[in-house]
């Protein structure tokens, strides 16, 4: 035993939606999970939007198709973002509650597009005809081109699903369908997960989301916690580096990646991933990683040519790797971190590398119990460290 609890297996699939010069513009995304709870839908789908919204990133500019279960479409502080790039489908049989009714008109007035599944032979109800941008069209179904031709006439979308052939591809176009989705025309995109350990402090975990919806939020609170959640950490500085943000320059400091994304985001970012996993406590290993960091930032406070917070970064990400059981090469090349930081951690190269070389140095020389060679100067920074640790940790 590890001591470090996984999270559940699971696979997503991104099903290419294609428009009718077959360009690819839209992602559908199914999810599966192998081992989690059938009755927990909420947490099997914060577990897909994490992967998908937080640590794939490859979505680039296309849409992305997701069915929301009802325990989460009446949350819409969780709606992942941006709405102009997102289609909220409805599980088939939903039952329109007037709180669901309420939720989707206002899910509606944020700007996101719903897309509701073929009712018929049924007519449609009321709050659906309201609410709907996309009519979803079973293709290996005989069409009712009558039926196709009203829902056009009132400004409807149409995406063909199930197309199984060539014949019913160009009966689809013939009727007017806007969008193609099928596995007829391309193939879908699998990721599958692996059990990973989370390391963070539960404590600080409840706290953390408790500042985050305190009316007064405390961006500096915030910050201290963030930082006892490695996961999150790099979550916030992948969202923040990538193309909804635009940003030119890339973030690679935690204070000034939470001000990029905003406390809305950071708000539906923390929630989502929280809600995906249940997160143990490695108190232990945080601290050490954290003590490092101050370490190194101490270090670098007397140079004018070393950014303190870089220093920081600089050692608190020579261990994330540790934290987030995760290989280093890997996840140094999925970080937006700055090249003086990457050469630091890959190579120990430079001013920052050359800090970290010799935190890890003093690390060494006190499991060897030989503290009596270190400079004064070093065990300054290092005692510093120890206390701004314990201050950060003990009081949360």
């Amino acid at each position: 035993m590890t001591g470090r609890e996984e999270t559940d297996r699971f696979t997503i699939a991104m099903h290419p939606i294609h428009d009718v010069e077959y360009e690819h513009v839209a992602d559908r995304l199914i999810y599966q999970h192998h081992d989690s709870d059938p009755d927990d839908p909420v947490s099997r789908t914060a577990k897909a939007l994490s992967s998908v919204l937080y640590e794939l990133d490859e979505r680039q500019s296309r849409e992305l198709f997701i069915e929301l279960p009802a325990e989460w479409l009446v949350r819409l502080d969780l709606l992942p973002t941006p709405p102009h790039q997102v289609v909220i489908g409805l599980p088939r049989g939903l039952e329109i509650t007037p709180e669901l009714a309420e939720s989707l008109r206002s899910i509606r007035e944020r700007n996101y597009r719903i897309a509701v599944p073929d009712p018929a032979p049924q007519a449609m109800g009321s709050d659906l005809q309201a609410v709907a941008d996309i009519i979803e069209i079973d293709a290996s179904q005989a069409l009712d081109l009558e039926r196709l031709d009203t829902l056009k006439a009132k400004g409807y979308r149409l995406l063909a699903e199930h197309i199984q052939d060539h014949e019913q591809l160009e009966q689809c176009l013939a009727a007017g369908c806007d969008y193609i989705n099928g596995r007829y025309l391309s193939e879908p995109h699998y990721h599958a997960s692996r059990p990973r350990g989370r390391h963070g402090n539960r404590a600080a975990q409840l706290r953390l989301i408790n500042e985050l919806y305190r009316e007064d939020a405390d961006l500096h609170r915030l910050h201290d916690l963030l930082l006892q959640m490695p996961h999150l950490h790099v979550a916030i500085l992948r969202r923040a580096n990538s193309s909804y943000f635009g940003q030119s320059h890339q973030q690679s400091d935690l204070r000034r990646a939470m001000q990029v994304i905003g406390l809305n985001e950071l708000r539906r970012l923390v929630m989502t991933i929280s809600l995906a996993s249940e997160m143990p406590s490695s108190r232990i290993t945080v601290r050490l990683a954290l003590i490092r960091a101050y370490m190194c930032q101490n270090l670098a406070e007397p140079f004018r040519n070393i950014d303190p917070e870089d220093a920081f970064t600089t050692g608190l990400f020579s261990m994330m790797a540790a934290l987030l059981d995760e290989d280093q090469a890997t996840l140094l090349a999925q970080l937006p971190l700055d090249d003086a930081i990457l050469r630091a951690l890959e190579h120990h190269e430079g001013h920052l590398g050359a800090i970290l070389a010799i935190c890890e140095e003093h690390e060494q020389q006190l499991a060897g119990n030989t503290p009596d060679h270190t400079a004064e100067r070093l065990q300054e920074c290092y005692l510093d460290a120890l206390e701004r640790t314990a201050t950060l940790m003990g009081r949360f």
